[in-house]
């Protein structure tokens, strides 16, 4: 991997984080289970398959791990679009 895509990746990274510790309605619940006496940590993991377009529209694939080809469901999907992630299936 370049170093110009790893920056980018940095990049995103930071982006997602930003969007999550800025909603205001990710604050109101968290200040919600805060005020009911739980403390939260929140962690996620996400997994990134970045491929060259040549790669892609050859249809060759690289080796991701399993659950990348796993489904969603309703949930799972409202979720990601909340924070500005596309699903395509």
């Amino acid at each position: 991997m370049d170093d110009r895509l790893k920056r980018l990746l940095e990049e995103l990274g930071v982006a997602i984080n930003d969007s999550i510790s800025g909603s205001e309605q990710i604050a109101d619940v968290i200040a919600q289970i805060e005020g009911s006496g739980y403390r939260i940590l929140l962690f996620l993991n996400a997994t990134i398959k970045v491929m060259k377009r040549e790669e892609e529209a050859l249809g060759l694939q690289t080796r991701t791990p399993s659950r990348v080809g796993s489904s969603f469901n309703p949930e799972d999907v409202q979720f990601l679009k909340s924070m500005h992630i596309t699903v395509s299936r």
